[in-house]
């Protein structure tokens, strides 16, 4: 069977990404859940919309890399390595979105005493709407083997995603780029997140030390 060329892998992986990022995610939230403003989801979807364009015009009008073989040679083994960290932490990155996600939905699930029947006060009703209001406000600690060390293991493997596509495409000049950039905006959310468990549970993990790099960050 042959093998579909470099540069294709390289945009199945990137297309990937973001099917799963764009369509799959948003469908798996909750209806509760937190709602974007509408200035950030601008911004996102003008910066994935550039990267996108130069990932994509470097790869089909730019560069021809090495097609992928079963050889031992340095380079194809990297390429081959690339392609597995991608995967890696993609499944890193999907599995702890849905340990946040299922925290969210223990947040949201128990009943509200039962419909409320004629007669019920307004009093009564209030007690209820804040009883609902302050379950769904409820804040847990993530517990998963991914969470043993970092804070936030979904940033962790969003970053070895891109490290592994950088890896595959020969640290490319636009891969490397978006390496960095992703490194440069989910590093001082997961700092920011770190620090929000802390104040916010008092036996937070000892041993959960690092926000997104562990031993590093």
């Amino acid at each position: 069977m042959q093998i579909p060329t470099t540069n294709l892998v390289l945009v199945f992986l990137f297309a990937l990404h973001y099917v799963n990022r764009a369509i799959v995610y948003p469908m798996r939230m909750s209806a509760d859940s937190q709602g974007v403003p509408l200035l950030v989801a601008a911004c996102a979807a003008a910066i994935t919309t550039l990267n996108g364009y130069l990932q994509c015009f470097h790869l089909t009008q730019i560069v021809r890399h090495p097609p992928l073989t079963s050889s031992l040679e340095l380079d194809n083994l990297s390429r081959w390595a690339g392609i597995c960290l991608f995967f890696v932490g993609m499944g890193a990155n999907v599995h702890a979105d849905g340990v946040l996600r299922n925290l969210r939905r223990r947040n949201d699930d128990g009943d509200d005493g039962g419909n409320e029947q004629d007669g019920t006060t307004t009093t009564t009703r209030r007690h209820r709407r804040h009883r609902q209001h302050h379950r769904q406000r409820a804040y847990h600690i993530p517990r998963s083997p991914l969470f043993a060390r970092v804070s936030c293991p979904n940033f962790l493997g969003e970053i070895i995603e891109w490290f592994g596509y950088s890896m595959a495409s020969g640290f490319s000049l636009p891969s490397v780029a978006f390496l960095l950039y992703t490194m440069s905006n989910l590093i001082p959310r997961g700092i920011a997140h770190h620090e929000w468990y802390l104040r916010k549970f008092d036996d937070y993990p000892i041993e959960r030390k690092w926000a997104v790099l562990p031993y590093v960050v």
